[in-house]
């Protein structure tokens, strides 16, 4: 599987933030196909009923929910979709208790660097491909 056939999904309600990120992964090796950005959970909704995402990047606090309840909300619709958390300003137990779940990958304080983000994509993008090779296994066994 090519980096090239990653979708990534960018939600904050800071446009100025959504633009940093994504010009970040636009110029970095990572060869991330296509990169979307939403402002709310609610538009993030309507981007997934027509996009296959694999890896979200969501702020904690959007203006329509939390970050976490978003995660915590589409885990079980989407269990194989890499949710990386961003933040300043986060509840330590409320984040401790989603990671314990499986419902969040990795946390990023702000503010972060360039190679913290590239560094954190590298293993989300590591994630899906054993996800995906797991799929393909699990759809070959089912032909015996």
């Amino acid at each position: 599987m090519s980096n090239k056939n990653i979708k990534l999904l960018i939600i904050d309600d800071e446009e100025q933030m959504r633009k940093v990120l994504s010009y970040i992964i636009q110029n970095s090796e990572l060869m991330v196909s296509d990169i979307l950005e939403s402002s709310s959970a609610n538009e993030a909704m309507n981007i997934f009923k027509d996009n296959k995402v694999d890896i979200i990047i969501c702020d904690y606090l959007l203006n329509d929910i939390r970050g976490i309840e978003f995660f915590s909300k589409i885990s079980n619709q989407y269990p194989d979709v890499v949710k990386i958390l961003i933040s300043g300003n986060v509840n330590y137990d409320e984040l401790r208790e989603a990671v314990k779940k499986g419902e969040i990958f990795k946390f990023i304080a702000k503010p972060f660097n360039e190679d913290e983000i590239i560094s954190v994509l590298k293993d989300a993008i590591e994630r899906v491909k054993n996800i995906r090779s797991r799929q393909d296994l699990m759809n070959r066994l089912k032909d015996f």
